[in-house]
């Protein structure tokens, strides 16, 4: 290897260390009435990252813009364009995965946080090609894939992924992978892989590849996506700047989505700058070219629904909520939110007595309409027209549970799973080799990157409450989720499983 080589990967990985060490969590300050943010098209706050159907907020209110931060973030994608990241040229990784995260992975990458766990589908003996598709597809940050098609099949369907520009050299991260229910096992197996390398059913020579190729696809899916795309760009930005310029900060609901909501303007153009402007960490991951990027988030944009981010009624619009299957990960998903629902539930209460008392406040009634109309779809589905105090304390859990759970599992949730080149490649070469070094390094640091310290959603929000009885249910919330963390500290480590402990009170950095 090169001497150059040697030393940017040093570089790139001690400075992706430093900011590791230099990350804080924010403290949620109270709100105040700031002048409103307006919001603008994506391809005008980024002029040489052009998505249509996305807007962002054209400033950060003061509460929590940083310069210093904008300006280290700034001066990020300067070095990626003139010290970059990139080598060509450099050979394949290890054959062998754990060495080639070992080679990757420093020590001291260990040292602020620690090494990815391989999940157990990984290495499953039993079944062909000794990759547990049926596991993962109902234990993994990927089983929110499993649906029921037109047909009544069951699949993951990333079919979504193809028409958008990829480097030549790669395979389109696209494939469908077919299930088949095994009520006598308790599970769903896969029976059928379509993708570009053709159908491939279990036993093939091909089915290892076409296993490795759906993997890469739905990691690619559910990071560009599912995450950044539908997570932080289609429903938190506009959540943000919707919350700062329709509720006083005295109303009761904005004290209720202040820890959820807060920083999410600066939160998203700092992440932005290094990983979507040209020259950033996502062309030069994934598959697809700068503007195949852009293309796929302009046409996936709209396409969310809000009421994805409810992980029961998700099930239910995938029509897999009653499968006679285990789903330990939908029952995980299922008992945080439980504990949120409780939690909007008793705090709307003390403010209001009736539907009639909710729909007389028309702060509230002008926010949840001009969220339905920023919001690509799900608003008014979850609280009815007009709204009620029930569909409303959906809302506000929904989005509750998307910044804090859904982000966490999108985020996060992936480290364990997307650093096994083996199995999960962050790119498919069509002649069969494996990722260069570089590639693979970058996408190592940023998954590392991805686990700094965060506000917590245990975190005692109750002084941000307008009244002791407001506070009072902050606290009975933190005690709530310590009481599911403590039954969850009697299990054993699942890779997949979200924990309270875990959980960030919303996307931000």
């Amino acid at each position: 290897m090169s001497r150059v080589w040697r030393a940017k990967r040093a570089f790139w990985g001690a400075y992706q260390r430093a900011l590791f060490k230099a990350a804080k969590p924010l403290t949620v300050p109270v709100p105040e009435d700031l002048p409103p943010v307006r919001a603008v098209p994506f391809s005008t706050a980024y002029p040489h990252t052009p998505i249509d159907g996305v807007v962002v907020a054209d400033h950060s209110p003061k509460d929590e813009y940083a310069r210093h931060v904008l300006v280290v973030k700034k001066a990020q994608l300067r070095l990626y364009r003139t010290f970059s990241p990139m080598h060509p040229g450099l050979p394949e990784i290890d054959a062998d995965a754990r060495v080639a995260l070992a080679h990757a992975y420093s020590e001291k990458h260990e040292k602020r946080y620690r090494r990815p766990v391989r999940p157990a589908e990984y290495d499953a003996p039993d079944v062909p090609g000794g990759i547990d598709l049926g596991g993962l597809a109902v234990a993994s940050p990927y089983a929110c894939y499993l649906r029921r098609d037109d047909d009544g099949a069951l699949v993951w369907d990333l079919t979504g992924l193809a028409g958008f520009e990829v480097y030549p050299e790669l395979v389109p991260p696209v494939a469908r992978v077919v299930f088949e229910l095994r009520p006598d096992r308790r599970r769903v197996e896969p029976v059928r892989i379509e993708s570009e390398l053709g159908t491939s059913v279990p036993g093939d020579a091909s089915w290892v590849e076409a296993v490795r190729l759906a993997m890469c696809a739905v990691s690619t899916h559910v990071s560009l996506v599912r995450h950044f795309n539908w997570v932080h760009l289609a429903v938190g930005g506009p959540l943000a700047i919707v919350t700062h310029n329709e509720l006083p900060a005295a109303h009761p609901v904005t004290r209720l989505l202040r820890p959820h909501v807060y920083a999410t303007h600066f939160g998203n153009r700092i992440v932005t700058i290094d990983q979507m402007e040209r020259s950033g960490d996502f062309e030069n991951m994934f598959s697809f070219t700068h503007d195949g990027m852009c293309a796929l988030f302009a046409a996936t944009a709209r396409e969310v629904d809000l009421r994805w981010f409810d992980p029961a009624r998700d099930a239910e619009m995938r029509g897999v909520a009653d499968l006679p299957i285990d789903t330990p990960a939908l029952d995980n998903r299922t008992a945080i939110m439980q504990v949120i629902r409780d939690h909007v539930a008793r705090y709307l209460a003390i403010y209001y007595s009736s539907d009639e008392e909710l729909q007389a406040d028309s702060a509230l009634f002008r926010w949840v309409y001009s969220l339905a109309g920023a919001v690509p779809g799900g608003v008014l589905e979850l609280t009815g027209r007009p709204p009620t105090t029930t569909g409303v304390t959906d809302l506000l859990a929904t989005l509750i549970y998307m910044g804090a759970v859904e982000h966490e599992v999108v985020d996060t949730g992936t480290f364990d799973y997307q650093l096994w080149n083996d199995v999960q490649p962050v790119r498919v070469y069509r002649d069969g080799r494996r990722v260069p070094l570089d590639v693979y390094q970058r996408f190592v640091n940023w998954n590392f990157s991805l686990n700094v310290d965060r506000t917590l959603l245990t975190t005692d929000f109750s002084n941000l409450a307008l009244d002791e009885q407001g506070a009072a249910a902050f606290r009975q919330f933190r005690r709530e989720l310590l009481d599911l963390q403590a039954t969850m500290d009697g299990e054993a480590f699942a890779p997949w499983r979200m924990e309270p402990k875990v959980l960030k009170a919303n996307i931000n950095y």
